[in-house]
């Protein structure tokens, strides 16, 4: 039996891709290894969204050819986003025995000598992180075309994954522990859209709600459009689906909306985010913005700022404005000077700080449901709340956590003692 070893790099996506392969490979007859000095085949899967994740792929990369010197290593695999991106790196790294795309990724145990599975069917997904919190991928690649992204290009335009197939996964990742579910796409609104379905996502939201053992269902990266017959009502109906969502604007300039090829004007963006939380009392919105876009003025700037301090989001994530070759924005002029980039990002992340800060001061008082994820670097038991979504927001520390060991996976009842511009601090009331 030959021993496999896997480095996953990028986002969520790539990250269920990956669970996938590894079900694959598990059932090929595959040993699976956290030591990849002790695997006989090394499968990096990697991202190809920015310049700085293709850094990171190819540095990882050579490190994983390093492996065939000094480990066990005698098959090295390049899968994902990189070599959609740059089908050259074939020529270019010769260490590498084999390429393959996304789309392809089903095909690797069968390029490694494996005979298929004796029943057939979907393999388990072998789960990279603990078992209780797991992304639901629902839907592949996007149809939104903004101009400085290379997601359609990589990915392919959006396709919705059949629900039967999403309810078959979810039953299983239940089995395998998991109470919440995080549902991700690259444009959640659009689940169904493709079919003609305006309902297919709340169908799906139902159905999901239904299963066996999960508690939490909540919906990552959905696009700043009028959102699908049904979902807002379940959003506000206090049922599996969290009132949390993550909503990413990018910016709110007119002028930069359009060169980034965005839909909807700033009017219709800020309708679309009011008429959310008017609707659903007690919403957690996060979103994500670009600064320093080609073009992007002092004054566009600061209508970004003050879109910021109107809305108020819980969270916000910030990036640079990064020139992707192949993408209709990388030959827009001007371009921001980079120090002029990286004080506007500063700027940025120091008002949301402030924001975010005053925003989990909301909470101080309140008894919220947490969801226990383990103990921190300084030996603190720490969780999650229903506005904290994995990896991407804050913690909540569990003061008064009595449990030996931690029950990772549970849920207590604690009341909100302490908030910070990232963190919580709750006091245990009950398990």
């Amino acid at each position: 039996m030959r021993t496999v070893g896997l480095i996953s790099l990028g986002c969520a996506k790539n990250r269920v891709d990956a669970e996938h392969l590894l079900g694959g490979l598990a059932a090929a007859g595959f040993a699976l290894v956290d030591d990849l000095r002790g695997a006989e085949v090394v499968v990096v899967n990697t991202c190809g969204f920015l310049q700085d994740a293709v850094e990171e792929s190819i540095d990882e990369i050579l490190e994983a050819a390093q492996l065939k010197e000094e480990g066990a290593c005698r098959v090295l695999v390049v899968a994902g986003c990189l070599p959609k991106r740059y089908p050259e790196l074939a020529q270019e790294l010769p260490e590498v025995d084999h390429f393959f795309t996304p789309e392809d990724l089903a095909r690797i145990p069968e390029a490694l000598g494996a005979r298929p599975a004796p029943g057939g069917g979907e393999p388990r997904r072998v789960l990279t992180q603990n078992p209780h919190s797991a992304y639901l991928k629902i839907a592949e690649g996007c149809s939104n075309r903004c101009t400085y992204c290379t997601i359609p290009a990589i990915r392919g335009s959006f396709r919705s994954v059949p629900a039967e197939v999403l309810l078959a996964e979810a039953r299983g990742l239940a089995r395998q522990g998991a109470v919440e579910l995080n549902l991700v796409a690259q444009d959640v609104t659009s689940y169904g859209a493709d079919g003609g379905d305006p309902r297919a996502l709340a169908r799906l939201l139902g159905q999901l709600g239904e299963v066996p053992g999960v508690r939490w269902l909540r919906l990552l990266y959905a696009y700043p459009r009028a959102f699908p017959a049904g979902v807002v009502e379940l959003l506000a109906a206090g049922g599996p689906l969290v009132p949390y969502l993550d909503v990413p604007i990018q910016h709110i300039a007119p002028r930069i909306l359009k060169a980034m090829g965005r839909h909807g004007t700033p009017d219709e963006v800020r309708r679309v985010l009011f008429d959310l939380r008017e609707r659903v009392p007690g919403l957690v919105l996060r979103t994500t913005a670009i600064v320093g876009f080609p073009g992007e003025t002092d004054r566009e700037f600061q209508a970004l700022l003050d879109f910021v301090s109107e809305l108020r989001f819980h969270h916000l994530g910030a990036f640079a404005y990064s020139a992707e070759a192949g993408t209709p924005a990388e030959k827009l002029r001007p371009r921001v000077p980079k120090r002029v980039v990286r004080e506007r990002l500063e700027h940025l992340l120091a008002l949301q700080a402030e924001v975010s800060e005053g925003r989990n001061q909301e909470f101080l008082g309140r008894e919220l449901d947490v969801l226990v994820e383990g103990l921190d670097e300084e030996g603190e038991v720490t969780g999650r709340t229903f506005g904290q979504a994995p990896e991407v927001d804050g913690v909540t520390r569990l003061l008064g956590y009595a449990r030996e060991p931690v029950a990772v996976g549970s849920f207590v009842r604690a009341r909100v003692a302490g908030a910070s511009a990232y963190d919580l601090e709750a006091e245990v009331v009950k398990p």
